[in-house]
């Protein structure tokens, strides 16, 4: 009886062996392998309130780039910037968190790198509305720093463009957890039933457009950073559950797009959520 006593505590040790090897090597992997990876997710997405003269613009979406965490250097930040502009969008739209900080610290300035984004191509230009992590470092420097980059910072107001003759509106949110977004201020001169594009870092606000707006985008979420097989990802930082971690959802005529975005927060992990650059081929329904 002892002997096979000891013979089973042999092989329970053997096992929590294995299980705390493989627990090193999925760690190893999430810190060290996956946020380093870089996709192109392609959606074809068909949208009410769309003209046919539209039909088959490509948008570009970035977001949450963090850059200067553990994932982000700036050489990645140059290799997103070329993956995108491979990609010949005809719009590129970023949806904020450009700074890796908590509060004033950042282990990067946004001098010290937005200067990179400057490079970004793309037909009818570069938009985008700022985060809760660019407004806890410096939101006004952020901004100050994107636009020469020639990069058009939207907070509570829309934005023109003549695209193959025909009016396209981008409109961009002022972040919710540092800000005061109001989405009657940012559609104030958007004509009702107009092709427009919504743009806020969070997704929280989805449901507050109305429905003239063709197409709302959001980042923030980072997909959860980690999404566990069958179950998801066990935290999301919003109040929209699940169905909104990343991904075209859409509710009647409501169309909403999460992109998990490009970064870290908090941990320096991705775990089945690879760092993502999502291109958008719109047409009308």
């Amino acid at each position: 009886m002892a002997i096979a006593k000891f013979r089973f505590s042999k092989k329970l040790i053997a096992g929590y062996s294995a299980l705390f090897l493989l627990g090193v090597l999925l760690l190893g992997y999430a810190v060290f392998i996956e946020p380093r990876q870089l996709i192109v997710q392609h959606y074809s997405i068909a949208l009410p309130h769309w003209s046919p003269k539209l039909n088959h613009l490509k948008v570009a979406v970035l977001t949450d780039l963090h850059v200067g965490c553990l994932s982000v250097p700036v050489s990645k930040l140059r290799r997103v910037i070329a993956t995108t502009n491979a990609e010949h969008p005809d719009i590129i739209v970023m949806l904020g968190d450009f700074v890796a900080s908590h509060g004033r610290k950042s282990s990067l300035k946004p001098e010290e790198f937005v200067h990179e984004l400057s490079a970004l191509q793309a037909k009818y230009g570069v938009y985008t509305v700022l985060g809760n992590h660019d407004w806890w470092y410096n939101g006004e420097a952020v901004r100050e720093e994107l636009q020469k980059a020639n990069i058009h910072v939207l907070e509570n107001e829309s934005a023109e463009l003549i695209v193959n003759d025909t009016n396209l509106w981008i409109a961009g949110l002022a972040d919710q957890w540092t800000r005061a977004p109001n989405i009657t201020l940012a559609l104030k001169q958007v004509p009702l039933g107009a092709p427009c594009l919504m743009l806020m870092h969070e997704p929280d606000l989805f449901r507050e457009v109305p429905e003239s707006v063709s197409l709302s985008l959001a980042g923030h979420t980072h997909g959860g950073q980690v999404a566990l097989p069958f179950i998801g990802p066990p935290i999301l930082p919003t109040e929209m559950g699940s169905k909104f971690a990343r991904g075209l959802i859409v509710e009647g005529e409501k169309n909403y797009f999460v992109s998990s975005g490009v970064g870290t927060s908090v941990l320096p992990v991705r775990f089945c959520v690879p760092p993502e650059i999502c291109v958008l081929d719109l047409t009308s329904q």
